[in-house]
Parts: structure tokens; sequence; C-alpha cells
């Protein structure tokens, strides 16, 4: 069966976490013991995943844990849960993700590509529910379970997130530059763009230099790569803000208007209302009159 890895599905902050675990996906079992049932099952799951059906999905691979508990196959119990486990994940069911992980990983090998990925699913699960220590230990346990490189990227960066949510901001600095240092071009777009976001919060607690608009506009790079267009619009604020900040009003009413158009190609009017007028006032303040047309333009067509 072909690894389960769906980056960048635009859904939520938890799609981003279980979309950069799927980078990594899992073994492919011997043909001459896949269990036919267990593999139309998970077939079919991991195929309305990829349509972004993720309660379909869940459904499937419901069957097919099932169905590895039946005829006792402790290799495809382990890895149906793990994929559970992510459409649980991001449909916000938290605590029945990190207990199908931890039945996983209780079943799992404690070393290989398997063990890690639990490892690192876990670690993401306890992020996303404000375990920072946890999920920073888990983490560790990823690198030292033979973590790859895409694995290594993932999970310094799951260290450096939570040692700066605990403010050891050094520590936290060192797991995001040896997280760089393991980034290549097959790293996933979402991945690129959390190295981004704690890169700018380690610039803006002046912990390293560097620009915090220009790392954020980076972010919304990635975040627009990977179709997570509700956090790309995040990113295009934070380097809007950013910008005003040290009075570059051109750059800042650029990340305005682009965030404005996205909000209202969502349909979100009202606050691409208010964007559309913090652009009025920075074409105002730059003396730019294009950019003032541009966004009085787009603000009278909200209306």
């Amino acid at each position: 069966m072909r690894p389960l890895w769906i980056p960048g599905l635009g859904l939520s902050l938890a799609v981003c976490a279980a979309a950069a675990l799927m980078t990594c996906g899992c073994t492919t079992p011997p043909p001459h013991r896949y269990d036919p049932e267990i593999k139309t099952q998970a077939e079919a799951a991991q195929a309305a995943f990829q349509r972004g059906e993720v309660a379909r999905a869940d459904a499937l691979y419901v069957k097919a844990l099932a169905r590895a508990r039946r005829v006792d196959d402790r290799e495809e119990i382990a890895r149906n849960a793990y994929n559970l486990a992510l459409c649980r994940m991001i449909e916000g069911q938290l605590g029945e993700a990190r207990n199908l992980l931890t039945q996983a990983r209780l079943l799992a090998n404690e070393r290989g590509l398997m063990a890690v990925r639990i490892l690192l699913a876990e670690s993401e699960a306890a992020r996303l529910a404000g375990a920072g220590p946890e999920s920073e230990q888990l983490a560790r346990q990823a690198l030292a379970a033979g973590a790859d490189r895409e694995g290594q990227v993932q999970s310094w960066l799951l260290q450096g997130e939570a040692w700066f949510l605990t403010g050891q901001f050094q520590t936290a600095r060192e797991c995001y530059q040896s997280a760089l240092k393991q980034v290549s071009r097959d790293t996933a777009a979402t991945l690129r763009a959390r190295l981004d976001h704690l890169g700018a919060r380690l610039v803006q607690a002046r912990l390293m230099p560097g620009s915090e608009a220009g790392l954020q506009l980076s972010r919304a790079s990635w975040l627009k790569q990977a179709g997570q267009y509700p956090e790309m619009v995040e990113a295009l604020q934070a380097a809007a803000l950013a910008w005003e900040l040290e009075s570059k009003w051109g750059e800042a009413f650029d990340c305005r208007i682009r965030a404005a158009q996205s909000l209202q190609a969502s349909g979100d009017r009202k606050q691409a209302g208010i964007e559309a007028g913090k652009a009025v006032e920075l074409a105002g303040q730059s003396g730019n009159l294009k950019n003032r047309t541009l966004a009085e333009t787009f603000l009278n067509g909200l209306k």
C-alpha cells in the first residue's frame, strides 16, 4: 500500500500537523501476507483522504483496524491505528488520537520508520493539546528511533516550538538551526511554513538577526503552496504589522491588500473590509495615489 501522505489540505491547523506527518508515510507490507480485506479498506481510506473526505477515510480506517485485530495482524493493527489517529487529529478528537497512537507505539517496533512516524504523530498531538514538555520528549525519542532526514526536520522543529513556549529561547534557537540544516527540496511546504514562523518569533524576541517581516512573507508563500489559505492570510497580516513597525508603508500595503483579497474571496467580507481600510491608510501614509485608488476601489466593492 502506498504511504498515507497528503501535504497541505486546506482545513485547519490540525491538518497542517497531520499533513506534515503523512510526508513520511507507512511501510509496505509483504504482498503474500497482506489480508485482502485490510488492503481494500485501507486503500479506499487513503483515496478518500486524498480527496479531502476525512470523515469517510476515518470510517474506512475503523474497518481496516477492526479487520487487522480480528486476524491478529500486529503490524497492520499498528499501521491502521496510526492512520486512524491522523484522521481523528484533523477532526479535533485529540484524546482519541492520542489513545490510538499509544496503542500503535506499543505494538510497533521500538526503532524504524513506523516507530518514528508514530512518535512524531504523538509529539504533534501533544503539541496541539498544549503539552509542550511531552511533545519535546516524544520528538527527541523519534530522533533516537532512527528518523530519516525529513523526520529529523520535523523532530527538531517540534523541539524548537516546545522549548520556545516554555521560555527556553536559546535551546529553541539551536533546535531551529538544527532543523534548517536538514531541510531539502523534499521538505513539505507545511513544515517550511512552520519553520519560518518559529524563525520569525525568534527574530521578534531578538534571539537572532533577520527580518521578521521577510520570514512571515516566506511563511505565507509556503502556506500558499500548501493550500493553507486562512493561515496564509494570518502570515500576511503578521508581515504587514512587522513592516508597519518599521514604517515601511509600501511593503505593509502590499500585504494588507493581498490579505483583503483572499478574505473577500473566501467569503469573509467584514474582515476583508478591515484589511482594505488599513490598506487605504497605508497608501495615504506613503503618498502612493495608485495604491490608494486600488484600496478604495476594492473597499467600495465590498459595500
